[in-house]
Parts: structure tokens; sequence; C-alpha cells
């Protein structure tokens, strides 16, 4: 009896506990986890998505890792809940049940590392190409790549890119850049790079220690970034396009400043995440919003959820489905916006070749107006990090009197990371 009420006084440490977060889908997971384990249950798979999640009866679990998902986001919350004196509750994993143990580890998330595209879908020069690219581009050297080829003549002369290239504008080449920093004393003695979404540079950092001492009693500034191992393809793919271009040069976003925006042509290829203040133009005149996590993107007028499955631990064993976005819309003051992002690496790695491929962008074309604002959204199947066939969902306006008008603008929420 002892353990079943220390049991059930940390299931409700947990739900008054503000570190759970207001994210709905957290909540009745914890909730439907909870209950089941007091009820000397441990439910399947299948039963989470369908309960929690609202899945059909016939739900395929190699089809859709929403249960893993989550349950995976949930263990590292309570892992964050658990830093404080107790018992602590747990997932263990592979099971769907909470566990009160003595300690548990906060589990911190590995920086990515940049590695080349796999060489299965692309041939050794391009990967080779793409990180000497990459390379330049995060030392902030102009990059041209001279390439008379037929694709690339007829990709540059599309409204999309031709409207950059001809409007005599600088060209800004943004990548979705990531600060990470060092832990050079944390519980088990072994220093590590670590990814906290709501540090993104030194002074986020300097903030974040003031704020909590005991915690980030050993971390350190490295000046340290990281890309997307999809930015590569990408990259390519633009500096083909925008080889004719003069006066054209990459940063990372975390060099991007405001009047860049307001006066330069602006190429963002990276992960939604990493939009920074690209984010609130990018969507405001979007039919999609971005839900809970960076992982899911909404169809606000359908209520349809496109869900990457790139998030769960076992995302190398099964196929899944990733996203890629493009958009293009004016700026402010004659210039133009292209995003190229998508939710994780295959539909980043997906968009390479999409943004070259003069059939998808004279849809783009043809669905933006006089103005040219549209946007694509794309499917893709994967498998680890690899994308193995991408198809268009969809191609829709957007509405441009909604992108630079702040006090018209329609608020959109956005996650942490």
């Amino acid at each position: 009896m002892a353990a079943e009420q220390d049991l059930l006084e940390a299931i409700e440490a947990v739900r008054g506990s503000p570190k759970l977060g207001r994210s709905g889908h957290l909540n009745r997971l914890f909730s439907f986890l909870a209950d089941s384990t007091l009820a000397g249950r441990s439910p399947k798979e299948s039963e989470v998505a369908i309960e929690v999640f609202g899945r059909d009866p016939d739900f395929d679990p190699t089809r859709d890792a929403i249960a893993r998902v989550y349950v995976h986001k949930l263990r590292q919350r309570l892992a964050e809940i658990g830093e404080d004196a107790g018992p602590k509750l747990t997932i263990m994993r592979g099971e769907y049940r909470l566990t009160l143990v003595d300690a548990i580890e906060p589990e911190v998330e590995p920086a990515e590392p940049i590695q080349p595209v796999p060489p299965r879908r692309y041939p050794l020069w391009v990967v080779l190409v793409a990180m000497v690219v990459a390379a330049l581009a995060v030392a902030s050297i102009p990059v041209w790549m001279p390439d008379t080829s037929g694709p690339r003549i007829a990709a540059s002369r599309s409204p999309l890119w031709a409207q950059v290239i001809d409007n005599g504008k600088p060209t800004v080449v943004v990548l979705g850049d990531y600060y990470i920093f060092a832990d050079t004393s944390p519980a088990d003695g072994r220093s590590r790079l670590v990814r906290e979404y709501t540090v993104n540079s030194p002074m986020d950092l300097d903030k974040f220690i003031l704020e909590n001492p005991q915690r980030a009693s050993g971390y350190e500034d490295l000046d340290l970034h990281y890309l997307p191992v999809g930015s590569a393809t990408a990259l390519m793919s633009v500096s083909n396009i925008l080889s004719s271009v003069k006066d054209l040069k990459v940063i990372p976003l975390s060099s991007l400043t405001p009047t860049m925006m307001r006066d330069d042509n602006i190429v963002y290829i990276g992960y939604f995440s990493g939009l920074g203040p690209l984010r609130d133009p990018v969507f405001a005149g979007s039919r999609y919003a971005i839900g809970e996590t960076y992982d899911d993107l909404i169809d606000t007028k359908t209520e349809t959820r496109f869900e990457s499955g790139g998030g769960i631990p076992d995302h190398d064993k099964a196929m899944y489905a990733d996203f890629g976005y493009i958009s293009t819309f004016p700026g402010p003051a004659g210039n133009r916006f292209v995003i190229i992002a998508a939710t994780r690496d295959p539909g980043l790695t997906q968009m390479g070749p999409t943004i070259a491929t003069p059939a998808i962008l004279d849809q783009i074309g043809k669905s933006g107006g006089s103005d040219l604002a549209a946007e694509a959204l794309y499917g893709v199947q994967a498998l680890s990090e690899t994308n193995f066939d991408g198809r268009l969902i969809r191609v829709s306006p957007l509405d441009k009197n909604l992108i630079w008008n702040e006090s018209s603008r329609p608020t959109k929420a956005f996650p942490d990371g």
C-alpha cells in the first residue's frame, strides 16, 4: 500500500507541475498512462494511439509513429521534472506505463553532427561539393557555382527564381543554424555538447546561467553552431540556380539582420524550427501553422495534421513520413523571399532537387498571382535520415496582405523547440 501511495503522490505532483507544460497531447498521454498504471494495466502502442490521439481502430504502428513520438517526449519531460527532490516517475523503454524510481538521469539531446548526405542517394562529387559550399557558407564567403545545364537554366527562368535574379537587389542565402554549448560538469563526469531550444546565442546562454545557476553551473560558450545535413543539397541547388547573381552571399541565420530582411532578397534553407525571425512573415499569410512541436504542421483550413516521424528514437527501423515546404512572397521594399524548409533532414534533402524542378516551379508560379505569393507542401517517405520518395501534397496562394501587416496578422503560436 505504501508503494501505491508513493506512486499516486508522484503522479499528482507531476499533474501539478508547470514543467509538464500546456501541450494537450502530452497532458492527455500522461493522464491516460497514469490511469492505466494505477489500474494495473500496461496498454499497447495501438491502444495509446487510438485512445489518446484519436487514431482509427485499424491503426498500423509501422506506418504511424505518433504514440512512440509522444512517449519519447513525455519521457524527456518527466526527466526534467525529475530533477526535483523525491521519487521520480519515468516510462521504461518499450513500455507504456509509468514507473516510480529513485532517480532519473535527464536525457540530454546530443548535438546533431554535420555529415554527408547518404552516398546511396547522391554521387560522391555531389557530397564533396555540398560540404565545401556549406563550409564557405558558415564563413560568409560569397559562393558562385557556374552551371550551364538545361535544367538549371529552366529553373532560373521560372517566375519564382527570375524575380530574385532580375530585381537588382543583393541576395542573401540564409542557413538555419543552431547554437550549441558545452556542459563541462555533468553528473556522469563526461563533458558533452548541449542543444537547449531556449538558448540560441551567447547572450541567451548568459541569461540561462543566471536563471538556472545549479543546472547550468558547468555550461560554457564555445561559439559553436551546427547545420542540418539536408541543407547541403538544397544549398547546392540554390547556388547553381543563382550562379548569375553577382551580389550573393551565404550566412547562418544567427547573422541575419532586420535591415537585410527589409532590403535584400532572402533565400532561407533549413528546418521550420530554425526560422527564427522569419517565422512570423512565413506563416502570417499561410494556410499552415506549427503545432505543438516543429515536427507537427497543421492545415488550418482542413484541420489536417502533418506529423513527421523523424523525432522517434527508432526512426531507423521503419519507414516514416517527413515533410518539405517551399514558399515565395514579396518583401517590404521590392525584395523577394524564398523559403525552403522542412520538419527534418529527409524533407530538406528532398527539397534540393524539388526547387530546381521546372514543373513544380510552374505550379507555384501559377498559384501565386500577380505578386507571386504562394506555398507548396511536400510529403516525403523516409527511413532513418534518408529520403526515398516525395510527392506534392498541395500548392496554395498566400494571403500577401497579412505578411507584413502586423495589425491585421492572425496570431499564431510557436513552440519553444
